[in-house]
């Protein structure tokens, strides 16, 4: 796919991640242990052959830089293309202010324009799945579409999610933004392949409109005029939206069957190289379907839980449906249930934690408890 690059978009419009995105974009939210968001799509138009790569970036982008720093984790570090981090206002005295994703891709038209391969795929950064685009791409060219859009069955709230229906050729003949009711089960996975001249047309039609979405204003108000069609991803995916679906998807990945659609050798999700020591089990320690990264300490017990790297759990403490991120430490005779702790959190010795599986309670960045 020599012909073909990549745009990421590191923000996703309503999304509701409350404290876990104060300081970080969604794409670089942790996951799964020792992942970001954003790792799982770059993985993907890697491992499709892809090697130009554009990050475009609106706020907050400072750990998402830190994260891909050169992309020599994905094999993006190169003399001619490679990875590009994109940051905002980089035209910003042609469109104003970063109303949506529209005035993002404004910004990078620079970047757009002296890019030469034919084809974009154009995408969001909050979707856990393992995908390659090669079938898409090869459906996309086989029927001349404008606008090839990936979808997949949903059986989540259509409020979530650009909801379309197909022919039975996959020619969409309807596409709905976020209904409250659909009779229609194919929702968009927030990736669209398209030409770029075209991708340049609609953004620069849009600014000219004064519109900000780019579903709203090149989808679904133009569905009439562009010839789209929807391919269909078969395999594991959850869109990160949400504090329910950030803490469902980390549930997700401990059970077998999605680690093997996530992690297979033959398409691998790559991620920023950390060298730490292997992780230490004390003599107390009792721990049930859990995922654990490397340069933990864990002393106490737990089930369903995901620790990543440098956590330390204490003698004596019991932790059921927990996420625990980098460097938190959990003191001894504590309890918590359904809680996220984010990065380097520290809850002291005695104390309890209990939240819901539908509502999970958040410990922001640094707390102590």
């Amino acid at each position: 796919m020599q012909d073909t690059m990549g745009i990421i978009l590191t923000e996703s419009e309503d999304v509701t991640l409350r404290e876990l995105t104060e300081m970080r974009s969604t794409a670089a939210l942790p996951i799964a242990g020792r992942y970001r968001l954003i790792d799982f799509v770059l993985s993907g138009l890697v491992n499709s052959g892809i090697i130009n790569v554009g990050v475009a970036t609106k706020h907050k982008y400072l750990s998402i830089m830190d994260h891909l720093g050169a992309g020599s984790s994905w094999d993006l570090q190169r003399e001619h293309y490679g990875l590009f981090i994109l940051p905002p206002y980089a035209n910003y005295e042609k469109f104003g202010n970063l109303a949506g994703d529209l005035d993002v891709l404004m910004g990078i038209m620079p970047y757009l324009r002296r890019s030469r391969q034919k084809y974009v795929i154009l995408t969001e950064g909050n979707t856990v799945c393992n995908i390659t685009f090669q079938e898409a791409m090869r459906q996309h060219k086989e029927t001349e579409a404008d606008i090839t859009v990936i979808y997949r069955e949903e059986t989540g709230e259509p409020s979530r999610f650009l909801m379309l229906e197909t022919e039975a050729d996959g020619h969409i003949c309807d596409l709905a933004f976020r209904p409250q009711y659909s009779k229609s089960r194919k929702a968009a996975m927030d990736m669209f392949i398209m030409e770029k001249e075209l991708l340049i047309r609609i953004i620069e039609g849009a600014a000219a409109r004064g519109e900000h979405s780019f579903v709203m204003g090149a989808l679904v108000r133009r569905q009439e005029s562009l010839r789209m069609y929807g391919w269909e991803f078969k395999g594991y995916a959850r869109k990160v939206d949400s504090v329910a679906s950030y803490f469902d998807c980390n549930m997700d990945v401990l059970r077998e069957e999605v680690q093997t659609a996530l992690f297979c050798k033959e398409e691998p999700i790559f991620t920023k190289v950390k060298n730490r020591v292997p992780t230490r089990y004390g003599d107390s320690a009792a721990l049930s379907s859990c995922l654990v990264a490397d340069g933990c300490v864990l002393e106490g017990h737990a089930e369903n839980c995901v620790f990543f790297r440098g956590v330390k759990l204490g003698k004596h403490s019991h932790l059921k449906n927990c996420i625990v991120m980098e460097k938190s430490h959990i003191d001894t005779n504590c309890v918590a249930e359904n809680v996220i702790f984010d990065k380097e959190c520290l809850m002291r010795e005695g104390r309890r934690l209990t939240g819901q599986p539908n509502y999970p309670i958040i410990i922001r960045k640094g707390a102590v408890i």
